[in-house]
């Protein structure tokens, strides 16, 4: 049946049928949600509406068309379109703001490279309870008060080190620190300190850190380099082989200075092969990530084309042409892989927390601390993965936490935690509490994934948007696009005037003719 000029309205007033095709009624709120969507579309214009109006109802006819030949019921359809509601329902489940000030503020850390010392004393086994920590605690806080008493780091820490049996102190040094690259306590411990401050003891997975932080590096950012390199020939280095191999460099320089051509001269006389293929062209590198007299020579070159002087290392001399330098990455650049490794990792906690604490006032969030207690009682006597744990916690009834009306019982969180023990930490309470901080947050998730439906009409407009543009994929490319291209017009206008004959449609134009009021 052609298209009528009957009205036809929906039940909801405030959002009434714009039409009926093929007898399913399209709400006002879709028809305007896609046509804000089309840019050339003026929902103020009547004409620019009645010209989107036919579009529209074209649309949604080849639409229904699909759907009378069972498209959506074929396989790959319904694993596409669950594929895509799970993906959206991610970006609907997050508070993007949040993570965006999360990573921004680790980025931000990159500006600044700390150089810090530190002294561990290292804990007895991978599984800690409160009386396993005391020892260690002491002995690091007798070090540490030995330091501020006047002892230098450096010497308390080596002579520890090398004293102490099975390495149960260790000592070390690390000259360029970039974020995410340590476990996050120490990270969190070096950032917060002075150039020259010493931390009180510090618990991580491994025993208890104190920590020197020695400066704070401006980053100057990256460099690309090619480099040609001569290799010193011999075993044994004495002045002779060192110096002639330092001439040998030196005479290739002289040629690149005098007009010779860089890449060539790479390719003909490096021994780096890998390098030496590519001209001597190497990635682009930051400080802490080459040999230090390579990577000084590098950073001090000041202009893109700049040759070095003959550089020694390990490895034997080098020329090093400077083919670019960034003072710092944007941003842009670096703000995927920061979030993806905070999502794999322990950080993932700060990085999804702005949404965790919605999610908590949103669904009206209780905690029962002594119900919480309890169970911290058993988890300083069993680690919290361990079966012992489970048959103890299990047992257990009272209230954990409240969303809602609904209570979550302490057996609950026991049934979880023996099912998810995903957890680095060593320390059974701290293991315990960030299984505990998952599982508030998958069932919040869980939730919140319940109600996307009713409490997000943009979720339900994009599901219905995707699901349709499968559709209409799958039935033009089996109508059309699959045709030759000078057949495909014809068979556009055929397939329209066929559908238009074939499925009834209804347009509500007393709604159409006001659409204004309803923006």
């Amino acid at each position: 049946m052609a298209a009528s000029s009957a009205c036809l309205y929906a039940k909801d007033k405030k959002d009434p049928a714009v039409m009926t095709v093929a007898g399913k009624d399209i709400p006002l709120s879709e028809f305007i949600f896609f046509a804000k969507k089309d840019a050339s579309v003026d929902l103020t214009d009547k004409k620019s509406v009645a010209n989107y109006v036919e579009l529209f109802k074209n649309y949604k006819l080849k639409v229904a068309d699909a759907e009378a030949l069972g498209v959506h019921k074929a396989p790959r359809f319904d694993s596409e379109f669950n594929s895509y509601k799970r993906q959206l329902q991610q970006s609907f489940l997050s508070d993007k703001a949040g993570e965006d000030s999360v990573i921004r503020h680790i980025y931000e850390r990159t500006k600044l490279i700390p150089a810090f010392k530190y002294i561990v004393v290292r804990f007895p086994s991978a599984q800690l309870f409160s009386a396993d920590t005391i020892a260690p605690y002491n002995k690091a806080l007798a070090i540490y008060e030995r330091i501020k008493n006047g002892e230098a780091f450096e010497a308390v820490g080596q002579t520890l080190a090398t004293d102490e049996k099975r390495d149960s102190i260790l000592y070390g040094e690390i000259e360029y620190l970039y974020p995410l690259q340590v476990i996050k306590e120490l990270e969190e411990q070096v950032y917060s300190l002075q150039p020259n401050e010493v931390s009180p003891p510090l618990r991580t997975i491994i025993g208890y850190h104190i920590v020197k932080l020695d400066r704070l590096l401006p980053n100057p950012g990256s460099v690309r380099t090619a480099h040609i390199l001569t290799p010193f020939g011999a075993d044994s280095l004495t002045d002779e082989v060192v110096e002639a191999t330092r001439l040998k460099s030196d005479s290739l320089r002289q040629l690149i200075i005098g007009g010779a051509n860089f890449e060539e001269m790479a390719k003909t006389w490096s021994s780096d092969s890998v390098s030496g293929k590519r001209g001597g062209l190497l990635n682009s590198f930051g400080l802490g990530e080459m040999v230090k007299p390579f990577e000084q020579a590098a950073f001090a070159l000041e202009k893109v084309g700049d040759i070095s002087e003959p550089i020694r290392t390990r490895f034997g001399f080098h020329i090093i042409k400077l083919i670019d330098k960034k003072e710092s990455i944007p941003f842009e650049e670096m703000e995927s892989g920061i979030a993806e490794n905070m999502k794999q990792t322990e950080r993932n906690f700060d990085l999804y927390k702005t949404f965790d604490e919605k999610m908590k006032a949103r669904h009206n969030y209780i905690f029962y601390p002594e119900a919480y207690a309890e169970l911290e009682q058993i988890a300083d006597e069993y680690f919290a993965s361990d079966t012992s744990f489970y048959y103890r916690a299990v047992q257990l009834t009272k209230p954990l936490i409240r969303l809602d009306t609904l209570d979550f019982p302490q057996y609950e969180f026991a049934e979880y935690i023996y099912r998810k023990p995903a957890s680095i930490k060593s320390y059974s309470p701290d293991f315990m509490k960030e299984i505990f901080n998952m599982f508030v947050r998958d069932i919040v998730t869980e939730m919140e994934r319940d109600v996307l439906e009713r409490d997000y009409p943009e979720y339900n407009m994009l599901v219905k948007e995707y699901y349709d543009g499968i559709l209409l994929f799958e039935i033009s490319n089996k109508r059309v696009w699959s045709r030759p291209a000078e057949q495909q017009e014809a068979l556009e206008a055929e397939w329209v005037k066929e559908i238009t004959a074939k499925y009834p449609v209804v347009i509500n134009k007393k709604v159409i003719n006001k659409i204004k009021k309803y923006l």
